[in-house]
């Protein structure tokens, strides 16, 4: 068996848009939970989350690149570039056949649903984009990461609810120390955060209006966030 060692990392989520600024928001002890921002959360009960303020998709991709991502995709993305920079790994060539990407996903692309229905239903066009099936998709992140990085082994999402990440590390990990893969780049994202998303989620009746104080006497259910969280597993 091989030694499994993490060389990278990077993240965007409601605290910052990279390692350094969450690390530095969580010694601060500074929270992530505010007021949602999107189209009709009055007309939700919920409406507060974690949600990653100040994203700005124009400066970091280019047109046809988000005519492809979707929102969990994006951030993706970012903690990706973020991870690999760290590990100073170049997959082009002989190494990036020995490499893969395992990603964890409960929703995947849920704004996209949530638009394209909006598109359908709502507005009563007739006509979505020819992309909305390949953008919504679980794999996507993963596949986009693969593509980008000229990763030609393994690449697939695991979707297992709230332990869709863990178990992709897990599966990465196994990966690297069987000596299957030389390097995979794994993690999860979400970004349920819109109006379908939260309503699908107000029908389960465990979400907290207020706060999120699980250790709490009156606790009285979870806050949502998005995100992602991207590591890069070597030999």
């Amino acid at each position: 068996m091989r030694r499994v060692a993490i060389t990278g990392a990077g993240t965007i989520n409601a605290l910052g848009h990279d390692v350094a600024s969450t690390l530095q928001a969580m010694r601060e002890g500074r929270c992530g939970i505010g007021p949602l921002a999107f189209r009709d959360v009055e007309r939700l009960q919920i409406r507060i989350g974690a949600q990653v303020r100040g994203w700005e998709p124009e400066s970091c991709f280019n047109r046809q690149d988000i005519a492809l991502y979707d929102r969990f995709t994006q951030f993706t993305m970012i903690a990706a570039r973020q991870a690999v920079e760290q590990s100073g790994l170049d997959f082009r060539g002989k190494l990036g056949l020995d490499c893969g990407v395992v990603f964890g996903t409960a929703g995947g692309g849920v704004t996209t649903w949530d638009e394209n229905y909006r598109t359908v239903y709502e507005e009563g066009k007739n006509r979505v984009h020819p992309f909305v099936v390949p953008k919504l998709m679980n794999n996507a992140a993963a596949s986009h990461v693969s593509m980008e990085y000229a990763l030609r082994g393994p690449s697939f999402t695991v979707a297992t609810a709230c332990a869709s990440s863990n178990h992709a590390m897990g599966l990465a990990f196994q990966m690297v120390r069987s000596g299957a893969a030389r390097a995979v780049i794994t993690g999860g994202a979400e970004a349920m955060l819109c109006f379908g998303g939260i309503k699908a989620w107000e029908g389960l009746r465990v979400m907290s209006k207020d706060a999120c104080r699980p250790f709490s006497a009156n606790r009285n259910g979870m806050v949502q966030g998005e995100g992602a969280g991207v590591f890069v597993f070597e030999d």
